[in-house]
């Protein structure tokens, strides 16, 4: 059975950073903001000079952050700046080139995948700053987002790498994936941003552009490697293809998302190679169901009180866009039960 969208709406955000910042920090009044250890003010501190060097005005959102919502600063920046990650992984994000899309668009199709209980936290942003590119973006996140596009027609999309220990200051992912959006119009652009900064964590980010480039930046806390299509599209799970962890080197758990992330990722190569006809909207939505992987994860009728890993953990959203368009649709939850909705044009 299908179920609507909770919402068709969009939260607007705009004005100068301050502003938005103010914006975003009114709804946190029920974020659980932990008191921050002096290993944290520091890491953050130093965190925080990157951001004064690359981009200022990230400066004065969160100065409205704190002022919105009436927050302690230096906990808040310790949390905002240096928060530690879950080492849970999730996420299955793939483009599909014009060449086999049958039309001159790239198409893309991604299944977000996190704990359930941040569902609440998910909403369609529309971001507009002064002197910087529009965007709409889909997130669960108090301040940033890992899925958008902006009005360039770049678009940005966000999968976890297995994480090692922070080994110095660095850029959070929610600040990659803001700076990307709101001043990059390329993938050359994004690729040469990314490259010129420390990163705090590992990630994939997949990176589309209107000129109908598409790439995999596979970013290390301090190694950047870029990943081109092949055989017409481009995937990203949570491991580095040709590159996994032997598996003796593994805990249980590790081999467990290891294996899961590779099931994924093979079982979206056998469908885009297997497909003779044109990868159409229709058809990525179809692969985005997938139950075999599964690609559609997580227990769809959770048992409440049981704290295993599929019954709190899975697909929270999943979306399909044409990013050199505007275009972007997302379904809430599974999205083999819900309704995609459109959102744009940017």
């Amino acid at each position: 059975m299908k179920v609507q969208a909770p919402s068709s709406g969009i939260r607007i955000l705009e004005g100068s950073y301050y502003e938005i910042g103010v914006q975003l920090g009114a709804t946190l009044e029920a974020l659980q903001i932990p008191e921050a250890t002096a290993e944290g003010r520091a890491l953050a501190a130093s965190c925080e000079a990157l951001i004064a060097e690359r981009y200022p005005a990230i400066l004065d959102k969160v100065e409205g952050m704190i002022a919105g919502g009436g927050l302690r600063s230096e906990d808040f920046k310790a949390f905002f700046y240096a928060r530690d990650l879950s080492s849970q992984m999730g996420c299955t994000n793939l483009a599909v080139l014009p060449g086999r899309t049958g039309d001159d668009s790239i198409l893309v199709g991604v299944n977000y995948d996190w704990y359930f209980q941040s569902q609440e936290w998910r909403e369609i942003r529309s971001i507009r700053p002064e002197d910087a590119l529009r965007s709409v973006r889909v997130t669960h996140h108090w301040a940033g987002s890992p899925d958008g596009i902006n009005e360039a027609g770049l678009g940005v999309f966000l999968s976890v790498l297995p994480q090692d220990r922070i080994a110095g200051p660095g850029l959070p992912w929610h600040l990659v994936t803001d700076i990307m959006l709101e001043t990059c119009q390329t993938v050359t652009q994004a690729r040469d941003f990314l490259d010129s900064i420390p990163r705090l964590r590992a990630f994939n980010y997949l990176v589309i552009d209107a000129l109908r480039q598409a790439v995999v930046l596979e970013a290390l806390p301090r190694s950047l490697t870029i990943r081109h299509p092949q055989d017409g599209f481009l995937l990203a799970t949570n491991h580095l293809p040709g590159r996994e962890v032997a598996e003796e080197k593994l805990s249980e758990e590790d081999k467990r998302r290891q294996r899961r992330s590779l099931a994924r990722y093979r079982r979206a190569k056998e469908i885009l190679r297997g497909s003779e006809a044109a990868i159409d909207e229709a058809a990525m939505k179809t692969l985005l169901m997938d139950h075999e992987a599964p690609i559609c994860r997580g227990n769809h009728e959770p048992i409440p009180g049981d704290d295993s890993y599929d019954n709190v953990f899975g697909t929270i959203w999943s979306l399909v866009a044409r990013p050199g368009q505007g275009d972007l649709q997302v379904a809430w939850g599974h999205p083999c039960r819900s309704e995609y909705v459109s959102y744009g044009p940017v």
